[in-house]
């Protein structure tokens, strides 16, 4: 993908302001050249913290991590620094084509590291490339997070969430990223989330304008004091299915499901900067991650599926059972791919009217 369309996708859905730029650049560009230190682009809470001690104690090393908001704020980022600056990344898998083409990632052979014979890619089941710039992290999907004790029917389908009942007047919230949202509205009209036909895109288009009023924050779900769905200040969420695993934990008030009309099967990856000065000790870290025990372990705290098949043949048989972890393939995901630059722009033009 040409750099203009990386940085379209990036400042679309929300503007980072400057202030918080000047802080995320001065973290990676204040630390020590001469120390054993990590620095790893990724989403918050999204590794078990007693693995990052453990790797720290056997490396003599540090970890340290830098938290994006969104796909957008990362893509942001990254163009903004050009890549440089960071050890590691996790992302999700369909960028690795323009970041490779950016020169930003770092490839090697998959048999350097000896854990990765383990790792598949989601669905398809298939191995890594001889060659590789990211390795699978994670894989999961998109569904309704909903408070059974505020809305007496269960929505069932993707228009239950489009096309609310009155009552969900600003009580719902809607993932920020432009490209994810309008598949979703495609996938409400009986369409693919991959089509690209024009009528269909305004088709979406329409339907998420007619949801606007419904719509409480165009945001990933809270988990914290400021949840607005814990507090019952929304009633409905889209929401990825480990986020709602997490806040689903001790909240039997809530409840998951991905609808009848199917969902987008996601992964993330994790790989290494063409610009780290540490690549050996990242090639070490995403080793000491697959190995099963770890990969198991960490796979447990993050509540999303696996791609690493001996972790799981020793997962519990309720973790591999789950049907929000681990959907099985009735649920009719389809697998995720970036859409062509035409696609994305327009959605992004038309996701800036609904979140200017």
């Amino acid at each position: 993908m040409p750099a203009g369309n990386l940085m379209l996708n990036s400042c679309t859905n929300r503007i980072i302001s400057l202030g918080r730029l000047a802080l995320l650049l001065l973290a990676i560009f204040t630390r020590p050249a001469w120390s054993e230190e990590l620095l790893v682009l990724t989403w918050e809470d999204y590794i078990d913290p007693e693995l990052v001690t453990q790797f720290e104690e056997q490396t003599n090393s540090n970890i340290r991590f830098l938290y994006y908001e969104d796909d957008d704020e990362r893509d942001f980022i990254l163009a903004n620094t050009e890549g440089s600056g960071f050890d590691l990344i996790v992302f999700d898998e369909t960028m690795s084509g323009p970041y490779s083409d950016h020169g930003w990632l770092l490839r090697y052979p998959r048999d350097e590291l000896p854990n990765l014979k383990y790792v598949r890619m989601p669905l398809t089941d298939s191995p890594l490339e001889k060659e590789i710039t990211s390795v699978p992290y994670s894989w999961g999907s998109i569904g309704i997070l909903y408070r059974k004790d505020k809305i007496p029917s269960a929505p069932t389908s993707w228009m239950d969430f489009f096309r609310p009942e009155e009552s969900l007047r600003n009580r719902i919230l809607v993932i920020n990223t432009a490209s994810t949202t309008f598949r979703m509205a495609l996938k409400a009209l009986g369409y693919s989330i991959h089509s690209e036909n024009p009528e269909h895109i305004a088709q979406a288009r329409n339907l998420m304008l007619e949801q606007r009023p419904y719509v409480r924050a165009y945001r990933n779900i809270l988990f914290g004091e400021d949840s607005e769905i814990l507090a019952g200040e929304a009633w409905m969420a889209m929401a990825y299915n480990g986020d709602a695993m997490t806040i689903m934990e001790n909240h039997p008030e809530l409840n998951f499901v991905i609808p009848r009309e199917g969902s987008i099967l996601w992964t993330d990856s994790i790989a290494i900067l063409n610009s780290s000065s540490h690549k050996p000790l990242a090639k070490r870290f995403i080793d000491f991650m697959n190995n099963p025990e770890n990969n198991a372990q960490n796979a447990e705290y993050i509540q999303y599926a696996t791609p690493n098949t001996a972790a799981m043949s020793i997962l519990p048989k309720e973790f591999m059972d789950n049907p929000i972890i681990n959907p099985p393939r009735s649920a009719g995901l389809e697998v995720d791919k970036i859409p062509s630059s035409d696609t994305m722009r327009d959605m992004i033009k038309y996701f800036m009217e609904l979140n200017p």
